[in-house]
């Protein structure tokens, strides 16, 4: 029969090692799952689906906010019509040029707009 031994760690080295040890494998696949957050429209499955509806979405608010129908929005565009997108105009505006493009609208650029 085999023996198992006991570590010579003490409690709280032991908490404090597999504490460190959680936090490290959390990161790994929390770094592995955030770049895979933003479904991929040629998925052929619910997670698919799922991102085709928010992308079609997407596309209905960026329309209806886009008032002059210049594939652009201003800050007068989306003010009193999307709250959120007003209030962190300057910070989605990544290119600093006063209008977000769609990619600034959407935050990335695996959907395409047409």
């Amino acid at each position: 029969m085999m023996k198992i031994r006991r570590s010579s760690l003490t409690v709280p080295c032991r908490r404090l090692a597999a504490a460190t040890l959680s936090a490290l494998l959390l990161g790994v696949v929390c770094n592995a799952t955030a770049q895979t957050l933003i479904p991929s429209l040629e998925r052929q499955d619910h997670v698919g689906d799922l991102g085709r509806a928010a992308r079609e979405k997407a596309v209905a608010r960026f329309d209806g906010a886009d008032a002059d129908k210049d594939g652009r929005l201003s800050k007068a565009e989306v003010e009193g019509r999307l709250t959120y997108v007003a209030e962190n105009f300057d910070r989605l505006d990544t290119n600093h040029d006063g209008y977000l493009s769609w990619q600034e609208f959407i935050g990335h650029d695996r959907w395409k707009k047409e």
